[in-house]
């Protein structure tokens, strides 16, 4: 049987909860004070520590940062079961989806997977406009997409145990797929062919894709520190190959990356934050392509056409309105994600722990 703090928090509650009329305040203090307690326990026990979210990528954690705890882990040792999470990022002209679930063996493994979709269909209407004009009508760039797909699968793997002093500590692993970018390059280079000869080589893959899958490994340490208001604090470092979180595949370069959450807990079942997730910028630009290809100096509508990566920073909400139903929702920058201009967006979650 699994039971959260909420959980395991009512038989003692009710027994408290029929306070009769003239009874001391004194009962009525040591029910706020079992709920309270019950709900936020230290050191991994609280409905925070028990990990409400998953991550765009399936570990447990915020929306951007992996966290080192352990998602939804069983309170009795075996499999747990399973979390599941529906994240939309929408902003006023595309909307990114993503489904990740998890499932943890104990409470020190976890075990994640996720399916996530990008709109670029505002791309490639734009792509197809701005490089006919430019392109004096001979010919396109054209995505022949509406969205580019995209798989992980991960595992973590926590060593340290929070105590007191020390935070909790994980590792993970990840394994991306990008499922459409092959076609993706396929078709831009079509377009490019077109007009610069059949002997260019491919657009995507000349300006940094090395293949459309490839490996993300995380090192990251999590503290729920037991002041007045509770704060969470988690740090993160990534060693990917990605280009746009893996949706245009994998360079051959690796980068290290560091991230942060910090969020406060006003009630036992809120938490308002920030997080912040520094991104490798790893791919040239269409223009630069054009330029190295025959095109000197390239062309002025094609100029915002850069794929560069920018840093991402959100500002969150989180409500658990019962044991293991979470509500989230928070305002993003997440800069160029395969589109032409920066973007902010609204991100919103619902995340259910069977």
């Amino acid at each position: 049987m699994f039971q959260s703090g909420f959980q395991r928090a009512v038989p003692q509650i009710s027994r408290l909860k029929n306070i009769k009329p003239g009874e001391t305040m004194m009962k009525k203090t040591a029910c706020s004070m079992l709920l309270a307690s019950s709900l936020l326990v230290p050191f991994g026990q609280s409905a925070f520590a028990n990990i409400p979210l998953l991550t765009i990528d399936s570990g447990g954690g915020g929306a951007i940062v992996p966290w080192a705890y352990i998602s939804n882990a069983p309170k009795d040792g075996g499999v747990g079961m399973p979390s599941a999470s529906i994240w939309t990022w929408v902003s006023d002209s595309y909307t990114i989806n993503f489904w990740p679930v998890a499932v943890s063996i104990g409470d020190r493994l976890e075990f994640g997977f996720a399916y996530q979709n990008l709109d670029i269909s505002t791309l490639k209407s734009d792509l197809r406009g701005d490089s006919y004009a430019a392109l004096g009508g001979a010919a396109r760039l054209d995505a022949g997409l509406d969205n580019l797909q995209m798989i992980t699968a991960h595992a973590k793997f926590q060593f340290l145990k929070e105590t007191e002093t020390l935070p909790a500590m994980a590792i993970s692993v990840s394994y991306k797929k990008a499922l459409d970018v092959d076609e993706l390059d396929d078709n831009l280079t079509d377009g490019a062919r077109a007009v610069l000869g059949s002997s260019r080589p491919k657009v995507l893959e000349w300006m940094g894709l090395d293949d459309d899958a490839g490996f993300e490994f995380n090192l990251m340490a999590t503290k729920l520190w037991k002041t007045k208001v509770p704060i969470l604090t988690a740090v993160n470092l990534r060693y990917t190959q990605a280009n746009q979180l893996g949706f245009l595949g994998f360079s051959d370069d690796w980068s290290l990356n560091p991230e942060f959450t910090l969020a406060i807990l006003p009630e036992p079942n809120v938490a308002i934050g920030v997080e912040y997730r520094r991104k490798p910028d790893e791919l040239k630009s269409v223009n630069d392509y054009l330029n190295a290809n025959g095109v000197a100096g390239g062309f002025s509508q094609l100029s915002d056409y850069s794929f560069g990566e920018d840093d991402f920073i959100d500002f969150f909400v989180a409500y658990l309105p019962t044991p293991n139903l979470t509500i989230a929702a928070g305002v993003a920058n997440i800069g160029n994600v395969v589109h032409r201009e920066t973007k902010s967006i609204w991100a919103f979650n619902i995340n259910y722990d069977f």
